[in-house]
C-alpha cells in the first residue's frame, strides 16, 4: 500500500503515505504525512498507562493492535486510526481466564507482545511483562488458550508449523511451547548457567534442510559481557555471536519464502543499530555481511576532515573501482537483498566525483559521490606504516575464552588507537590519483596508485620547519615513529612517501600537483615544499613572529585570552559607532548596489581603512592576536611572476597574519626528473594591511577564469615530456591574483602584484568568509553561455556570489547554514559546479546547489508488491 506507521516519544501515531509528486513527468513520488493520532485509553491518574509499549498490524493491513503500558490493547482501524468496534481487549477480560493461583493480586504488567497466528488471523499471542501468555480469539472475543510461566516476557515469535512458539525472558531463558499445552515444552539459558542479562527480541524461522534457525539479541553473561550489543544467530552446530560496536535498535530476517509456508528458509539477516545498518548472509558459509550500496556508515571513526574531488580521470576511476572490488575478500557475493524502489534519475555519469574523508584512527575513505548517494570505494589506513601507542596491545587475544564465539561487525569503530594519527587535511590529483594526507603529528603520508603489489622499507623525511631557530620550544605530543621493518603492500594504495613535520604539530594546509611531482604542506609554524619524486624538500619556511609561543602549545586553542577578548570587544565599540550600518535581516534574499565596492584605498599610519558611508570600521589586526604564522591555504599555478613575457610554475602560501609568500620553481623536463632537483628561484611576500587571514589564492587568466593547478591530464607523465606540461599560457595572456582573506576580497595585477580592486565583506555586514570557491554557472537557456563566479560561505551561514570577474560584481546572497551550526558551516565542501555539501550531524552529509542546471535530486519511486516479502 505505500504507506508506513509511525510511533512518536510523545504517545502520537503517525501515518505515512509514498504520493507522487504534482506535475513530475517522470512519476517520482515523496513521502508525506496523511494522517495523525494520539491514543484515547481509559481515564486513569496516571497518564504512562496509556503509554504504548507495541505494535502489530494483521496480514490483511486494515487493522492495527497496540499495546500500552497499563495492560490494555486497542484495536484500531487502517489508515484512519478509528478504535474498531469491540476490538479493545483490557486486562479484567484476559484475567477472568486464568487461574486463582495466577492472579494473586497483581496485575499482568505492560504488553510485551502482540504476535498474529501465521495461518489464522483471528488468532493472536499476547505477552505480558510478568509471564503470562494468551492466545486470544478476535472473533469470539475470547482467552482460547494460556500459557503461564513465572519469568518476566520480553519477546514471542511463532514456529512456521503453527503449533509451536518460543518465549524469550528477562534473565536470558528462552522457553518452548506446545500450542496444545499450558506448561512449557524446553526452557534453557544458551549462555548460562551465570545470570543473564534480557534477550529482548527472538524470532524462530524455519528451515527444511536444517535445524530452526534461533535469532536474538542480548541475553549476555551478565558479569563479563554484560556491556556487549550482540545479535545471536543458533543453527543445529552453528552458533555465532555478532558483536556490535553501537546498542542494536531492531533486526528481522528476510526469508525465501512467506510467513505461513510450511519452511520459511531464511536467508538474510538486517540489523539496525544504533550508528549503521548491517545485512548478514545466511546462505553463504560462515555468513559474511553484505556491503551496503546506501546507508554507509562515513562516521565509522569520527570525521575530522573531508575534501571534494571533482572529474576523476576515467582511467584512474576505473583503476580506483578495480581496487574496491578487489578489497571485498571477506564480504558476501550476494546481491543486497532489500529493494528500495527505483531511481528515476538514473542518467549517465557525465563526471567522475569523489568525496574523500579523514577520520580520528588515521583512515582515510573515499566515497563516490557522482549520484544521490555515497558509495563506499576504499578505506585506506595509514597506521600500518607508524608505531602507535596500541601496538602490541592485541598479543593475548589467542588465550581468550571462546564462549560465546563473538564475531565483530560493522563498520563504526569510534574508538581511537592514538589520538595522533588524526587526518587532519586530505588532498588528490584527480589526473594521477596520487593522494596526500597529513596527520595530527605533523606526518605526511604520500600514497600512490599500484596494480602490483610490492615489499618496501619505508623511511621518513623530517623537515625543519623552524629552520633551526632556537628561540622556540615544543610542548605537545612527540611524534610518530615509521615501523622499522619491511612492510608488504597489497595492489590499490601503496605509501609512496613519510614527511614528518618538526615540530609534530598539526597539519593546517596541504595541496599536492602530482604533475610536478610536489606536495605543498603548512602548519601552526610554517610551510615547505617537498618533491615526493626524488623524496626530498625543495623549500621551507618558518612564519613564526616574534612572542608567537601560542603556536608551540601542541593544540590549536578555541578560547581566546583576555587580551584579546578586550581589544575585539572595542574594536565592535568603535565600529558600532562608526560604521552606521543596520545589519540586514537573515534568511532573505538581496542584491548588492555597485557603490559597494571600492578600489584600492591606501590604509593609513594606525592600520586602518576609513569606513565611507554603510561600512563598518575594522581596525587591522595585531601581531601578536595568536597562531598569526599559521599556514591557512597553498596553491600551485602557472602564471606570470617574474616578468609578463614567461609563465613559469609557482608555489604559494597564505599565513593567519595576511601574509603571502610567493615561489617561481624550476621543474625539470621529464626525462630528466630524477636526475635534476626542482628548485625555487625567486621569492616574493606580500602582506594585506588589514592582517586578516588568508582563506585562499588563486590566479584568473584573461578571461577570469582560474588557471588549472594541474596542466595536463596524463597517466604516468605529460603528454608532451616536459614537466610543466603543455597548457601554460601564451604569454599575450594577463592574469589576475584574487587573495581572499576572512574580511576580503582583493584583486591584484600580474607579475608586478599591484591592487586593482577590492570587495569588503566584513566593512559591510559584519561577517567572516570561511570557504570559498570559484564555480561555472552554466545557462539554463543556453547550455554553450557560461560564466564563472566566487562563491564564498560565511560565519554566519551565508553564500556570497562575486561574478563578472575579475571586476568582483556582488551578484546573490543567500542564507544556506544556520548560524547555530557551526560545525556546519567548518565542513562545508563548495565544488566547481555551484554546489556543496556539509555535515548536519556527526552520520549525515546534506547536498545543496546554487545553480539550476547540474543539480543532483533524489528521484525514486517505490515498485509496490503485494507480494514482495521485503
Amino acid at each position: 500500500q505505500g504507506r508506513i506507521v509511525s510511533i512518536l516519544d510523545d504517545n502520537t501515531m503517525r501515518m505515512w503515505e509514498l504520493t507522487n509528486i504534482k506535475d513530475d513527468p517522470l512519476g517520482s513520488q515523496v513521502l508525506t504525512e496523511v494522517g495523525a493520532s494520539e491514543l484515547a485509553g481509559r481515564p486513569s491518574f496516571f497518564p504512562s498507562m496509556n503509554q504504548i509499549t507495541v505494535v502489530s498490524i494483521r496480514s490483511s493491513n486494515d487493522v492495527m493492535w497496540v499495546g500500552t503500558e497499563g495492560g490494555g490493547i486497542y484495536s484500531l482501524t487502517l489508515p484512519d486510526f478509528n478504535p474498531r468496534e469491540g476490538g479493545t481487549i483490557h486486562q479484567d477480560q484476559v484475567m477472568q481466564s486464568i487461574p486463582d493461583h495466577y492472579k494473586t493480586g497483581k496485575a499482568l504488567g505492560p504488553v510485551e507482545a502482540i504476535q498474529e497466528h501465521p495461518n489464522n488471523p483471528s488468532l493472536i499471542l499476547i505477552g505480558y511483562s510478568r509471564g503470562l501468555v494468551v492466545l486470544w480469539n478476535d472473533s469470539t472475543q475470547s482467552v482460547d488458550k494460556y500459557y503461564l510461566n513465572d519469568k518476566a516476557l520480553e519477546s514471542l515469535s511463532w514456529h512456521s508449523n503453527c503449533q509451536e512458539f518460543i518465549s524469550a525472558h528477562n534473565d536470558g531463558y528462552l522457553c518452548t511451547w506446545r500450542l496444545e499445552s499450558s506448561s512449557q515444552h524446553t526452557s534453557y539459558t544458551p549462555y548460562g548457567p551465570f545470570p543473564c542479562k534480557a534477550i529482548t527480541k527472538i524470532l524462530w524461522k524455519s528451515s527444511r534442510k536444517n535445524d530452526p534457525y534461533t535469532v536474538f539479541s542480548g541475553g549476555m553473561p551478565r558479569a563479563n559481557y554484560g556491556d556487549r550489543h550482540c545479535v545471536t544467530v543458533m543453527n543445529g552446530s552453528k552458533h555465532v555471536t555478532f558483536d556490535f560496536t553501537s546498542r542494536v535498535i531492531d533486526f528481522f530476517v528476510i526469508s525465501k519464502n512467506q510467513v505461513n509456508a510450511e519452511w520459511e528458509e531464511p536467508e538474510f539477516l538486517i540489523v539496525l543499530a544504533e550508528e549503521e545498518l548491517i545485512a548478514i548472509d545466511l546462505t553463504q558459509e560462515g555468513w559474511p555481511t553484505l556491503t551496503p550500496p546506501y546507508l554507509a556508515s562515513p562516521h565509522a571513526s569520527a570525521i575530522t576532515c573531508s575534501c571534494y574531488v571533482e572529474e576523476v580521470d576515467e582511467k584512474i576511476w576505473e583503476k580506483i573501482c578495480d581496487v574496491a572490488n578487489e578489497g571485498k575478500t571477506n564480504k558476501s557475493t550476494s546481491a543486497w537483498p532489500i529493494v528500495g524502489g527505483k531511481n528515476l534519475s538514473a542518467k549517465r555519469v557525465l563526471s567522475h566525483n569523489l568525496l574523500m574523508t579523514g577520520h580520528e584512527d588515521g583512515s582515510v575513505k573515499l566515497w563516490d559521490i557522482s549520484s544521490t548517494s555515497m558509495f563506499p570505494l576504499i578505506k585506506i589506513q595509514t597506521s600500518t606504516v607508524f608505531v602507535t601507542d596500541s601496538d602490541g596491545a592485541n598479543d593475548g587475544d589467542a588465550f581468550e575464552e571462546q564462549f560465546p564465539p563473538f564475531r565483530k561487525v560493522g563498520e563504526f569503530d569510534p574508538y581511537s588507537d592514538d589520538p595522533r594519527l588524526a587526518i587532519r587535511k586530505v588532498a588528490m590529483c584527480p589526473n594521477t590519483g596520487t593522494l596526500v594526507a597529513g596527520g595530527t603529528a605533523g606526518q605526511v603520508v604520500v600514497f600512490i596508485l599500484s596494480s602490483e603489489s610490492i615489499e618496501s622499507f619505508i623511511t621518513s623525511s623530517v623537515i625543519d620547519l623552524l629552520e633551526g631557530r632556537m628561540d622556540f620550544t615544543w610542548k605537545g605530543h612527540d611524534k610518530l615513529d615509521t615501523k622499522d621493518d619491511h612492510i608488504l603492500m597489497k595492489p590499490g594504495y601503496q605509501v609512496n612517501n613519510i614527511i614528518q613535520c618538526q615540530p609534530p604539530a598539526s597539519l593546517t594546509s596541504i595541496n599536492i600537483n602530482a604533475n610536478w611531482g610536489l606536495v605543498g604542506i603548512g602548519t601552526g609554524h610554517g610551510f615547505a615544499l617537498f618533491d615526493y619524486l626524488q623524496n626530498k624538500t625543495v623549500l621551507c619556511r618558518c612564519t613564526l613572529e616574534a612572542g608567537d609561543q601560542s603556536a608551540m602549545e601542541g593544540n590549536f586553542s578555541r578560547i581566546k585570552s583576555f587580551k584579546m577578548s578586550l581589544r575585539q570587544s572595542m574594536r565592535r565599540i568603535r565600529g558600532s559607532i562608526g560604521g552606521g550600518g543596520s545589519r540586514r535581516r537573515r534568511g532573505s534574499r538581496r542584491r548588492y548596489k555597485r557603490d559597494n565596492m571600492s578600489q584600492e584605498e591606501t590604509a593609513s599610519a594606525s592600520g586602518w581603512s576609513p569606513a565611507t558611508t554603510g561600512q563598518r570600521r575594522v581596525e587591522a589586526r595585531s601581531s601578536d592576536d595568536g597562531m598569526t604564522g599559521m599556514v591557512r591555504c597553498t596553491y600551485f599555478a602557472t602564471t606570470f611572476v617574474r616578468d609578463s613575457i614567461s609563465a613559469t610554475p609557482t608555489f604559494w602560501a597564505g599565513t593567519n597574519s595576511g601574509a603571502i609568500y610567493v615561489f617561481a620553481l624550476h621543474v625539470p623536463d621529464y626525462s630528466h626528473r630524477q636526475d635534476h632537483e626542482v628548485t625555487s628561484v625567486v621569492g616574493k611576500h606580500i602582506q594585506l594591511l588589514h592582517r586578516a587571514p588568508v582563506v585562499d589564492i588563486t590566479v584568473l587568466d584573461n578571461l577570469g577564469i582560474p588557471v588549472p593547478t594541474s596542466d595536463a591530464k596524463h597517466d604516468a607523465k605529460p603528454n608532451n615530456g616536459n614537466a610543466v606540461g603543455r597548457s601554460s599560457p601564451p604569454a599575450s595572456q594577463h592574469h589576475s591574483l584574487v587573495i581572499c582573506s576572512e574580511e576580503q576580497v582583493k584583486v591584484f595585477t600580474l607579475p608586478k602584484i599591484s591592487a586593482k580592486r577590492k570587495f569588503k565583506l566584513t566593512a559591510v555586514d559584519g561577517s567572516l568568509m570561511r570557504k570559498i570557491s570559484y564555480a561555472k554557472f552554466v545557462s539554463s537557456k543556453n547550455p554553450d553561455y557560461h560564466e564563472y563566479a566566487l562563491v564564498s560561505l560565511t560565519n554566519i551561514g551565508e553564500m556570497h556570489i562575486l561574478g563578472q570577474l575579475p571586476m568582483l560584481r556582488p551578484q546573490e546572497t543567500y542564507s544556506c547554514i544556520s548560524r547555530d551550526d557551526p560545525n556546519g558551516i567548518a565542513s562545508c565542501l563548495l565544488t566547481g559546479s555551484g554546489q556543496g555539501i556539509y555535515l548536519i550531524s556527526p552520520s549525515e552529509y546534506e547536498r545543496f546547489s546554487l545553480s539550476t542546471v547540474g543539480s543532483i535530486e533524489p528521484m525514486c519511486r517505490v515498485i509496490r508488491n503485494n507480494m514482495a516479502n521485503h
